[in-house]
């Protein structure tokens, strides 16, 4: 299906590292880790102190998105690529750390020097109101193997690191969860574990994922094509040899749709890193440009920023985050843009029409094609009846078939609302 996506001046933000109990759980932790290697590199000058996000880091990002209406009348949504858990730390014991598997805390459980008061009532919240949609990132994040041989050989970066409930370590910042170095066992139980959590937790399949680090290969993606989850993030950023180029290629041949895969579009960094500074590289103004160039491609424009910008141990340097967000949202919605989904952008290049679910209160239905589409929506088990409540109302009329809302509906959007 041929969606205009300049026209509709369409934006995906795909947002990384939520769940991910990573660099530092507190101000101690920090201040034992930064002489240690990883801390002084460049990733740690940006990371060092960045932290599992607070029920009230969340809240904010949040109230900043309600602040805005795009083009078609929704606020954005903020695709949270996330983590499912964590190293159960208290069964990693020094100095042999024998274990079979690596034993592991799950969502919404954290380690202890972790936890976050109200954190996942408040990512439920988000969900229901409409801007918080999770997809898949990683089971934990960790290089395994890589991380337990430094463990057991006693390097000293990373056993002072497992004393503070920290995996960040010279070994793990040399590898990634599903590096093709990581035996390929490891690596296939861990996406096998990490898919079956988020069902679990979100009470449906992923349909998207973002390997961390960008580390990944073809059987990975076999895989993840295997479990259902056949949208790749970041294949212009994949690590490896000629990186700029390969992000210049996918920036102008996409769509690049390979059997059952469908790739999303290269990549558009926004990561303020605790300035509010527009003229950033990184900053809004820069991203903006890039959203215009990809439009004017005919390409949702998919923006990049990760989690460090928006929980940090210094509540001032997520603030400056949230300000060069809402300093961005305001020259995206001057442009009057429509805000997506990964699964949304991929069901309008199938068929023309995309639902995502509202939290557990509704759904939001676009039709783009070019005339009527007859669309299928899947209800909760204890809906009974559905009511458009925003969007284009006039004319529907919806039917109700086998656990499903069906209508034929006109180009626009629809906000579907289930009552009991």
């Amino acid at each position: 299906m041929n969606v205009d996506w300049g026209r509709l001046k369409a934006v995906v933000i795909e947002s990384d590292d939520w769940g991910l109990c990573a660099w530092v759980p507190d101000e101690q932790a920090h201040r034992a880790l930064a002489d240690t290697p990883a801390w002084r590199s460049p990733a740690g000058r940006h990371y060092g102190r960045s932290t599992l996000e607070s029920a009230q880091d969340l809240a904010g990002l949040v109230d900043t998105l309600l602040e805005y209406r795009g083009g078609d009348g929704f606020p954005p949504v903020w695709q949270a690529n996330t983590i499912m858990g964590a190293p159960d730390y208290a069964r990693l014991t020094p100095p042999l750390f024998e274990v079979d598997e690596l034993p592991m805390i799950l969502l919404p459980e954290v380690p202890s020097r972790w936890r976050r008061p109200g954190l996942w009532e408040q990512v439920q919240k988000a969900q229901d109101a409409g801007v918080w949609w999770p997809e898949l990132h990683g089971l934990h994040h960790l290089p395994v193997t890589a991380w337990l041989t430094g463990l057991r050989r006693g390097n000293s970066d990373a056993r002072r690191a497992h004393e503070h409930q920290v995996l960040v370590c010279q070994a793990v910042e040399a590898s990634g969860e599903y590096d093709p170095s990581e035996p390929a066992g490891v690596r296939v139980r861990n996406l096998e574990r990490a898919v079956e959590h988020f069902r679990a937790l979100f009470h449906r399949d992923p349909a998207s994922i973002c390997p961390p680090d960008y580390r990944w290969d073809q059987a990975l993606e076999a895989d993840a094509e295997r479990l259902g989850v056949t949208i790749i993030q970041g294949l212009g950023e994949q690590a490896g040899r000629f990186t700029r180029a390969r992000h210049w290629f996918h920036q102008r041949h996409w769509p690049e749709p390979r059997g059952a895969r469908f790739y999303m579009p290269a990549r558009i960094a926004f990561e303020p890193r605790g300035a509010h500074d527009a003229r950033s590289p990184v900053g809004a103004a820069r991203a903006h440009a890039g959203a215009r160039a990809a439009w004017s491609r005919g390409q949702p424009a998919v923006i990049s920023t990760h989690r460090v910008n928006y929980a940090h141990l210094d509540a001032s340097w997520a603030e400056a985050g949230r300000a060069a967000l809402r300093e961005l949202l305001s020259r995206l919605m001057g442009d009057g843009a429509t805000f997506l989904t990964d699964a949304e952008v991929r069901a309008l290049w199938d068929h023309g029409w995309s639902s995502r679910a509202i939290g557990s209160r509704g759904a939001l239905v676009r039709t783009y094609g070019s005339g009527r589409s007859s669309v299928r929506v899947p209800m909760p088990a204890a809906a009974r009846r559905a009511v458009v409540r925003e969007g284009a109302k006039a004319g529907v009329e919806l039917r109700f078939e086998e656990g499903h809302a069906a209508a034929a509906l006109d180009p626009g959007e629809y906000l579907l609302e289930w009552q009991h």
